[in-house]
């Protein structure tokens, strides 16, 4: 199977950003990544590093146990269900839960 071709997209910035991204060793890569970026918060617990010290993860881990979690079908996160509506939902057992995120950007396979 061919490669996809990307799709080019422009726009305008000032001189001062223009000097600042050419200076970028890969203007792309860098201008996706940030936009990609800009539609998800960092995680308040790595940070966006992806990963956690081993004490921070049992910790998470507890705390998401407590709260009792909801897990979306689409993505797999898993949500509390006191922001899901799971403790009072009236869903029936075979209709599975997908998050606000997947279903405002229509996922929700």
């Amino acid at each position: 199977m061919a490669k996809e071709k990307g799709v080019i997209v422009s726009f305008r910035v000032d001189r001062h950003l223009a000097d600042v991204l050419n200076k970028a060793p890969d203007k792309s890569a860098f201008i996706r990544d940030i936009i990609l970026r800009s539609f998800y918060e960092s995680c308040p617990v790595c940070r966006g590093r992806g990963v956690v010290p081993e004490e921070l993860a049992r910790w998470s881990e507890a705390q998401m146990r407590a709260a009792g979690t909801q897990e979306c079908h689409c993505c797999r996160y898993s949500y509390p269900k006191s922001e899901t509506g799971g403790a009072k939902s009236k869903r029936k057992t075979d209709e599975r839960f997908v998050c606000p995120h997947c279903q405002s950007h229509g996922h929700g396979h």
